[in-house]
């Protein structure tokens, strides 16, 4: 079996092909803007946006694509809509198209921002309705996913965190960590509540699926309903590093260019009923990274 991962420099396609390496039952290919080579995989640069696709499928022939490369920051999605467009919904259409071609498994990595953030906890049926454009882009992704006939899997998460070498940007985790160890103050809101989503967990459960050829839309998150600033400070204390320069405000003190959903939390019943998926408790994730990191 042959899988296909786009951004695999980023923190969650690093995290899958790492899993699916582990599983020696796949033949991994994983690609990036910028170089970088990971034991196991095939890798290789390029850029996506100006790449002939269909060739590049062609050439690899996998039985599935796990897409991750995205404009994922939402102040630049707001602030340069036309990037962000051109990234998350023409490069995801045109790799759907490759798709249907080669008859391709396609995994697409979603959001909670695709939500405005007015419920307590969202399930896989709930009306998408974005607050700003990201959210927006990542709406468009799946309906043109779902109209075009691809076999797809739409896999939608939340704050994902976790720590790794030359990383393509940076995670609430690595903010907080980068921050407190340089003795800086760092301002992290407490009316975003989210459902913090550690790395390899996500990873686990995209490997199931794409193993599997399991098919539709999956919130796949932690299970613990928290804010972002109590996040942080959870980090903060497991790190050892000084909680007390974390400086929790309301999003309106951020002056963030995109407006962020206040309460996104994802029930993930659906992924713990069909994938048997079971999320780390976020202190033993974190005394994971540090382990990791201090090995």
């Amino acid at each position: 079996m042959r899988i296909l991962i786009t951004g695999a420099n980023g923190l969650v396609g690093k995290n899958i092909a790492k899993v699916l390496i582990a599983t020696n039952q796949v033949e991994v290919f994983a690609t990036s803007l910028k170089k970088f080579q990971l034991e196991g995989a095939t890798t290789f640069t390029s850029n996506l946006l100006n790449a002939d696709i269909n060739h590049m499928v062609d050439d690899i022939r996998p039985e599935t694509v796990v897409h991750c490369a995205a404009l994922s920051s939402p102040d630049a999605c707001e602030v340069d809509r036309y990037a962000c467009h051109r990234m998350n919904v023409g490069l995801t259409k045109r790799i759907v198209s490759a798709c249907v071609n080669y008859n391709v498994h396609l995994v697409f990595l979603s959001t909670d921002f695709i939500f405005d953030g007015a419920k307590d906890n969202y399930t896989e049926l709930d009306m998408p309705n974005p607050v700003n454009y990201y959210g927006e882009s990542k709406v468009e992704a799946e309906k043109l996913i779902q109209a075009s006939g691809v076999v797809n899997t739409i896999v939608r998460t939340s704050l994902v965190y976790g720590v790794e070498t030359k990383l393509s940007r940076p995670n609430i985790l690595t903010r907080v960590i980068d921050n407190l160890r340089k003795n800086k103050q760092y301002k992290v809101p407490s009316d975003q509540i989210r459902t913090p989503t550690y790395a390899p967990d996500l990873a686990s459960a995209i490997s199931q699926i794409c193993l599997n050829r399991v098919t539709g839309i999956y919130n796949i998150s932690g299970d613990r309903i928290i804010s972002v600033a109590d996040f942080a400070i959870l980090a903060a204390k497991a790190f050892n590093l000084n909680h007390e320069l974390l400086l929790p405000v309301n999003s309106n003190d951020l002056a963030e260019a995109a407006p962020r959903p206040k309460t996104t939390p994802l029930d993930i019943s659906k992924a713990k009923n069909d994938l048997n998926f079971t999320p780390t408790p976020i202190e033993m994730a974190l005394e994971k990274i540090k382990i990791a990191l201090n090995s």
